[in-house]
Parts: C-alpha cells; structure tokens; sequence
C-alpha cells in the first residue's frame, strides 16, 4: 500500500512539473524593449535619481541619489509619483515624500509620454515629454515630475530614472 501511495504521488508531481513548463516562453523585459515596444517597457516602478544636463555630457544638475522620486506606471493608464526626499532638492520642504497619481498616455509615433495629474498635492501638473527608456534607464526631455528645480545652470535638462530592482 504504501509504494502504491509513494508512486502516486511521484506520478502528482510530475505531472504538476509537466503542466506547469512552457513550450513558449514569454518575451523577455530587454527583448519587448529592444523590439520597440516602448509602452509596454514603461511598466514598472522607477527611481529619479537625478536630473542632468544632456548637453553636457549628462552631468548632473540636480543629485537625488540621498532620497530619489519613485514613479510607478502602471499598464492600466495610472501612475503614481512620490517626490523626491534628497535635500538637494529645491522641493524638499514642500513636496517631499509626497505623492501625486494620475494619468499617463504613450504617442509611440512621438516618442512622447504625457502626464495629467488627478489625484495629490499640486506639485505636477500636465505636461509631455520625449521620452527614451530601454529595460534599465528612462529619460525625459525635459523635468516632468521635478518641475520646481534649480535648473538654471543647464542647458538641456533631462530626468533621469533607474528601473528599481534590476541590476
């Protein structure tokens, strides 16, 4: 009786391995990205970590490394963005640690990722940026979510963010 239980059970789970392997595997964060499939590469939760300055090399304008903004874009439309806690911020005493959600649209013919703030403090309202992502960085155009800094001292000031959790 009991090796008539053990074989069962055995037979169980091989075929609880069987059922549950794939002959297709589902497409890769990298490959959806580098196929171009751009709004589907937004999904995730990002970190700010600083805004720099494309026309110089990249260098930054504004270091949010101490305490970054975490943008979360959901595949829904939805987003949700809290801002940056870092004390290089000129938004630190105000907005900082807040959070703000609302609405997100992709133009992939654009390149342009649009934000409409519904819900949270009025620290962002709608604007449009060009935007560059791959699996691990994102850029904006232009600051669309730490719009109130000091950025006098660039000449083509870009967000940069960091897809949180891949290395």
């Amino acid at each position: 009786m009991k090796n008539k239980f053990f074989a069962a059970s055995i037979m169980s789970l091989a075929l609880l391995f069987c059922a549950c392997s794939s002959d297709e595997e589902e497409e890769s964060l990298a490959d959806k990205c580098n196929d171009g499939d751009e709004a589907s590469c937004l999904i995730g939760t990002w970190q700010m970590l600083a805004i720099q300055d494309a026309a110089l090399s990249y260098s930054i304008v504004v270091d949010f490394s101490t305490g970054p903004g975490t943008l979360i874009i959901n595949e829904d439309g939805t987003f949700k963005y809290t801002y940056a806690t870092a004390a290089s911020s000129q938004w630190y005493q105000t907005c900082g640690g807040l959070e703000n959600t609302g609405k997100w649209t992709y133009d992939n013919t654009s390149k342009t990722f649009s934000i409409k703030g519904i819900v949270g403090e009025p620290c962002t309202e709608a604007s449009s940026a060009i935007i560059k992502v791959n699996a691990t960085d994102m850029t904006f155009s232009k600051p669309l979510f730490q719009t109130g800094e000091d950025i006098q001292s660039a000449s083509q000031p870009i967000e940069y963010f960091k897809r949180f959790g891949v290395l």
